[in-house]
């Protein structure tokens, strides 16, 4: 079957994302990350991946895993690299300990695809998509949203696409959840969703805070999700003798990092190698 070629917007999302499995001495797990392309200051470009601190924590190996390339288009394939040695000193976190948020420098990992001769097929986030504070602003509180990534590391593997999943906004994107620079959305999160890209995603039309209707599409990079809320459920089992067991049931609600924390974490990476970004939003700017 022949697939259409990557050109609107929801197919380009659909290669943002990078399979992430971490092996630490705890075990092995599976997240999400996705890349966002800067600009620097000699012209060139610098992919950065963004995912959350507990996926690369601890781990002493990473592998990381795209679809595969030929001749610009992409293949059914994947390609993926495995860094041994993978340290803490491999990434960057964000200077709150209670924000999860990681960034890395990518563009190794890309040309070792490259040279390994199975080149990645990817599309980068522009910086110029990180929403910003007046961007924000226009949004209701409620609004939609949409997230991208491997859910309990399940992808299609006859085509190497994750998976795309739809909620709201369970609290306002302008309000900082418990003092945090993060958000509530009412969405089925899962472990290995950690790292999904969050967006507000709108095609053909959309409406604003005023109540205005606006014609066209509307796409903002949101935020990063960490982490889903649980409640503590007690349950009858029945055996020869009754038990009582205890669990983690989710409740769909997935707890999101907002783009300024992302910022300020690539500002920081950035800052320690002295690269200096160009047209590069200002993180008090973002959302």
């Amino acid at each position: 079957m022949t697939r259409p070629p990557v050109v609107t917007l929801a197919d380009q999302m659909f290669y943002s994302t990078v399979h992430i499995e971490s092996v630490a001495p705890t075990g092995t797990s599976t997240g999400t990350g996705f890349l966002v392309l800067y600009s620097k200051a000699d012209g060139t470009s610098i992919p950065v991946l963004v995912t959350n601190k507990h996926v690369l924590q601890g781990a002493r190996s990473v592998s990381f895993t795209l679809a595969g390339a030929k001749e610009g288009e992409p293949m059914p394939t994947g390609t993926r690299i495995t860094i041994v040695d993978f340290g803490d000193e491999s990434w960057f976190g964000h200077s709150d300990p209670r924000v999860d948020v990681a960034t890395m420098p990518f563009a190794h990992v890309l040309q070792k695809m490259s040279d390994s001769g199975a080149p990645a097929f990817y599309r980068a986030f522009g910086s110029d998509l990180l929403l910003t504070r007046d961007q924000a602003d226009q949004l209701d509180s409620i609004e939609g949203v949409t997230f991208i990534g491997y859910p309990n590391g399940l992808f299609d593997t006859a085509s190497m696409l994750p998976i795309a999943r739809r909620g709201q906004t369970a609290t306002p994107i302008f309000n900082d959840y418990e003092g945090l620079p993060a958000f509530l959305i009412d969405a089925s999160v899962f472990p290995g969703s950690s790292g999904s890209p969050v967006m507000i995603f709108d095609r053909g039309s959309f409406t604003t805070r005023d109540g205005t209707t606006h014609i066209g599409s509307r796409l903002y990079l949101a935020g990063v999700i960490a982490a889903v809320h649980t409640r503590r459920v007690h349950g009858e089992v029945q055996f020869a003798s009754s038990a009582v067991a205890s669990f983690d049931d989710m409740i769909d609600l997935g707890i999101v990092y907002k783009v300024s924390a992302i910022q300020e974490c690539v500002d920081a990476m950035l800052a320690k190698f002295g690269i200096i970004l160009t047209g590069a939003p200002a993180a008090d700017a973002l959302a």
